[in-house]
C-alpha cells in the first residue's frame, strides 16, 4: 500500500521537475532519494547485508539487456513464469543511481555478497559487468537491433520517459535541441561497446539463453516456451496462454509521447537519414552479423 502511494504521488509531481524553479526541482529529487529505500525495501536490505538467504531450490536468474528493449515488460514476464514462491525479484538497477551502479557492479567482492545463487531473480542489467561466478547462474540475454534501440532511445529521452531520477531530468535538458540523427550518432559508440561485450562474453555460453526482442514481437508464444524450457519450469501452458492472450504487441497509432511508441522492427529506416544508417551499419557491422540482423 505504501509503495503504491509513493509511486502515485511521485507521478503527480514529476511534471514540475523540469521547470526552471530550482527549489521545486531540489525538493523533488531530495524526496526521491529519501523514499527510495522505502519503495525498494528488498533491494535496500540486500545491499546492506540484511536480507536472509532464500529457502527456494530454484537456481537464481540474472537478466541482461540494453535500454529500449522492453526490459520492464520482460522482467515482469520472467517473474510471472517462474512464480513468486520460487524466486524473489531484485531490481538493483532501478534502486541504485547510475553512479552507484558503476561503483557496486564493478566490485566483484561486493557483488559476490549480493548475488545469491538460489531463489533470486536479478535484473535488468543494461551492460555486462564483472559479476563473480556468473557461470553458476541462469543467465538470460535479450537484445534488439541496436539501430532501433538508438532510435527508440531518442523519443524516450526527449518525450516519454518518466522523470523519476535526476539523471533523466538532466538528459532531457541536455538533448532537448538535438535532432534525432545527431542524438543517435553521439550515443552509438557507447552502445556499440555494450553489444561487443555481450557478443564476445555471453553469447554461446552453456548457461546463457540468448533471445531477440524481434522474436518476442513476432511469435510471443514460442518465445515464452524457450524461456520455460531453459529455466526448467515444467508445464507452464496455463500461464503461457494467459500471457499470450493479454499481450498483442500492436500499436494502433504512433505517439511520440507514449511509453509504447513503436515496437515494429526496422523503425530506424523510417526515422534516420540514409547516411546515418550507413554509419551505424559500419559501426555495428560485426555485431549485426553475429546477431543475424540485416545490413
Amino acid at each position: 500500500m505504501l509503495k503504491k502511494f509513493i509511486l502515485k504521488t511521485q507521478k503527480k509531481f514529476e511534471k514540475y521537475a523540469t521547470k526552471d524553479n530550482s527549489i521545486i526541482k531540489s525538493i523533488y529529487t531530495t524526496c526521491l532519494t529519501v523514499l527510495r529505500p522505502v519503495y525498494f525495501s528488498n533491494e535496500f536490505l540486500l545491499m546492506n547485508g540484511l536480507k536472509k538467504n532464500s529457502k527456494s531450490s530454484q537456481q537464481s536468474v540474472i537478466f541482461f539487456t540494453v535500454q529500449k528493449s522492453a526490459s520492464t515488460f520482460i522482467k515482469k514476464t520472467i517473474a510471472a513464469l517462474i512464480g513468486k514462491e520460487k524466486v524473489e525479484h531484485i531490481r538493483l538497477t532501478a534502486y541504485l543511481t547510475p553512479k552507484k551502479q558503476e561503483k557496486y557492479y564493478n566490485d566483484p567482492v561486493f557483488m559476490k555478497k549480493v548475488l545469491k545463487k538460489k531463489g533470486f531473480f536479478y535484473g535488468a542489467f543494461k551492460a555486462l559487468y564483472p559479476f563473480p561466478d556468473l557461470q553458476k547462474f541462469k543467465v538470460i540475454l535479450v537484445l534488439r537491433d541496436p539501430r532501433d534501440v538508438l532510435t527508440s532511445s531518442y523519443f524516450s529521452t526527449l518525450f516519454n520517459h518518466p522523470l523519476t531520477a535526476i539523471d533523466m531530468i538532466n538528459k532531457r535538458k541536455k538533448f532537448s535541441d538535438y535532432p534525432i540523427d545527431q542524438y543517435v550518432l553521439e550515443l552509438a559508440p557507447e552502445l556499440k561497446s555494450r553489444y561487443k561485450e555481450y557478443c564476445e562474453s555471453l553469447i554461446g555460453n552453456e548457461n546463457v539463453l540468448f533471445l531477440k526482442y524481434e522474436e518476442m514481437v513476432a511469435d510471443f508464444r514460442t518465445w515464452l516456451q524457450k524461456l520455460v524450457n531453459y529455466l526448467d519450469l515444467g508445464d507452464k501452458q496455463n500461464i503461457i496462454e494467459e500471457l499470450t492472450q493479454v499481450n498483442s504487441f500492436k500499436v494502433k497509432q504512433e505517439d511520440k509521447k507514449s511509453f509504447v511508441r513503436n515496437i515494429t522492427p526496422g523503425d530506424h529506416k523510417n526515422k534516420l537519414k540514409p547516411e546515418t544508417i550507413s554509419t551505424l551499419n559500419e559501426l555495428f557491422k560485426n555485431e549485426l552479423i553475429k546477431l543475424n540482423y540485416s545490413i
